[in-house]
């Protein structure tokens, strides 16, 4: 147990990385939008996507985690399966921290009226419908399955190299390829569509955790394989 909260307290000393940037670039996106819903005086309400920014940020922060700190951490005699655990661990509190703010944010937005401009950067229709234990969870969810995507992405690089990395990715464009041509083949496009709009974000959500452990399990069998 020393060993996992040794693999977080580095994580964490990466203080930029974690908790700098992601809210540089996050509020660097909100304000540029709130200066233009001023300009526009509010008559009209004002939606936009910046939001996506920090999900995709933890994407890249997944990806990055092992090539700044696997080495190092097996250098210093850490095992991989303690690594791992700890990786995790940061992983989670992240997700669970940024979710915790957002929330605060999205509920100022709408006690706010928008920021008093009309604007709906934090708190977007469909996205946050519902209950505030399901608007939360939505969020939990989605930056964790962001971060556990980075991450195994990552470990097959660690594992495979670079050749293994892009015979990897060809594999998954040629199958999404394949994927696609059936779905437009066989008319299933709308069927989907369907299906989708008929759920719930909360709902589409929970359909994530599969992948989450999928993504977690795949990755902790690629590290135990990986060489430094």
């Amino acid at each position: 147990m020393s060993q996992v909260m040794g693999v977080m307290k580095m994580h964490v000393r990466e203080k930029w990385g974690w908790f700098y940037t992601p809210w540089i670039i996050l509020f660097f996106s909100f304000f540029v939008n709130l200066v233009i819903g001023f300009l526009l005086d509010g008559n009209d309400p004002m939606y936009t996507g910046g939001l996506m920014s920090i999900y995709i940020y933890m994407l890249v922060m997944g990806m990055v985690t092992i090539s700044q700190m696997f080495q190092f951490a097996i250098g210093l005699s850490v095992s991989r399966k303690d690594f791992y655990l700890g990786t995790l661990g940061i992983f989670v509190a992240m997700s669970a921290g940024i979710t915790i703010v957002l929330f605060i944010l999205t509920s100022i937005e709408q006690w706010t009226g928008g920021w008093g401009v009309n604007l709906h950067f934090f708190h977007l229709p469909y996205l946050h419908d519902g209950l505030p234990i399901e608007q939360f969870s939505i969020s939990f969810i989605v930056m964790l399955h962001m971060c556990y995507l980075g991450f195994v992405i990552s470990s097959v690089f660690q594992r495979f190299g670079r050749s293994g990395l892009l015979i990897f990715l060809g594999v998954l464009f040629v199958l999404s390829s394949i994927l696609a041509f059936l779905c437009t083949y066989y008319e299933w496009w709308m069927d989907i569509f369907y299906w989708i709009a008929k759920h719930t974000a909360f709902e589409l959500a929970l359909w994530m955790i599969p992948l989450v452990i999928i993504y977690m399990v795949v990755s902790y069998w690629l590290l135990r394989k990986a060489t430094v």
